[in-house]
């Protein structure tokens, strides 16, 4: 593998200690972990004393990824195990573990395997750290409180260029619509969900934005739609929040398709390689796409699901941020979604990490 100078200086680092290797989307995480590896087999790997790793991946799709950057480091599959976290996984007589993803380590399934490894553990995301301090805090020890961080100065280059559009185009007038919404679920809801009033406030504000600011936003899904039909050319992946939503986008675009959690690993892994080859223009993916989704030639990112998850958007906009040899820049559109003020604040949080992510404001 020819890797680029920043991933060198990454591996570099993990000859000296293990932890946390945070880097943009799109930089080549998997390979980094890859040579990462390669060089500890060299190292310590003997005929009478086998050195034994894990991979950690939270999907099947960076499972193959994985799989696929070892076949090309040339490590073997019977020195490296790579699962995906449940029940019967046990990595505590590994000697090295790799952890994609990093951002799930809190979560008990993923902390139980993580901490039975006493070797050696190096954890990658692009956005490991939410909102809840407790949970950075725990991430932080299970990588032995080591980060190392790459930023996209370092990349240069090797990102493409993001274009961002943000639409103003709302129903008008469902404001009010909203809020008795929030209220009615609120109402019903307390009687039985054992949850703080404001965890369930919260709740049911972002089930009441989805339903009726994104899902029933006639104008607002119009505008989405003829977007995607008037550069039927351009590789163009929609996020959407809701299968329901993205079947009737799948009905009104030509030519696109569906890709969801709940068709068949063949249906999705066809579709990502005909979308890949160019022979689908136009996909339509739920969260399937907030990890794990590889298609580098994502030419139109169109952000129908909404949120303002700094982590989420980060991972989602990086779709488009992949360079490739046919492929210097990219579009995203956004909405500005002044139809509800929980919606307009969740819509500046997502430009402030365009900012972040170098996106050029159209």
């Amino acid at each position: 593998m020819n890797l680029r100078e920043y991933q060198k200086k990454a591996v570099e680092w993990a000859k000296t200690s293990d932890g946390l290797i945070i880097a943009p989307a799109g930089s080549g995480k998997t390979w980094i972990a890859a040579s990462i590896i390669k060089h500890f087999l060299e190292q310590h790997h003997l005929k009478d004393y086998p050195c034994k790793i894990g991979w950690l991946a939270p999907t099947r799709e960076t499972c193959q990824q994985a799989r696929t950057s070892l076949r090309v480091s040339g490590a073997s599959d019977e020195v490296v195990e790579v699962r995906c976290p449940h029940e019967s996984v046990d990595f505590s007589k590994k000697d090295m573990l790799i952890v994609d993803e990093a951002k799930h380590s809190p979560a008990a399934g993923w902390r139980r395997i993580i901490e039975s490894c006493k070797g050696f553990r190096y954890g990658f995301d692009a956005t490991p750290w939410g909102d809840d301090p407790e949970r950075n805090a725990v991430t932080r020890m299970l990588f032995h409180n080591q980060v190392y961080e790459i930023n996209r100065t370092d990349i240069g280059d090797s990102l493409a260029d993001a274009y961002l559009e943000i639409s103003h185009a709302t129903d008008l007038n469902i404001h009010q619509k909203i809020d008795d919404n929030i209220e009615r679920l609120f109402q019903a809801r307390r009687k039985y969900m054992w949850i703080t009033d404001e965890e369930l406030k919260r709740m049911c504000a972002w089930e009441s934005l989805v339903d009726i600011g994104i899902c029933q936003n006639k104008q607002r899904n119009d505008y989405a739609i003829q977007y995607a039909m008037e550069h039927g050319d351009m590789q163009t992946l929609i996020l959407i929040p809701r299968i329901t939503l993205g079947e009737d986008y799948e009905k009104r675009i030509p030519g696109s398709r569906l890709v969801h959690s709940k068709i068949s690993k063949k249906l999705r892994k066809a579709a990502m390689d005909e979308f890949k080859s160019g022979q689908l223009k136009t996909m339509i993916a739920t969260s399937l796409a907030d990890e794990g989704l590889d298609l580098p030639n994502v030419d139109l990112l169109i952000m129908v699901s909404g949120g303002r998850s700094s982590q989420k958007t980060i991972q989602r906009a990086s779709r488009a941020l992949r360079k490739t040899e046919t492929k210097n820049c990219a579009t995203i559109v956004d909405f500005s979604d002044k139809f509800h003020p929980i919606g307009s604040f969740h819509a500046k949080k997502r430009m402030t990490c365009y900012r972040q992510l170098g996106c050029i404001f159209q």
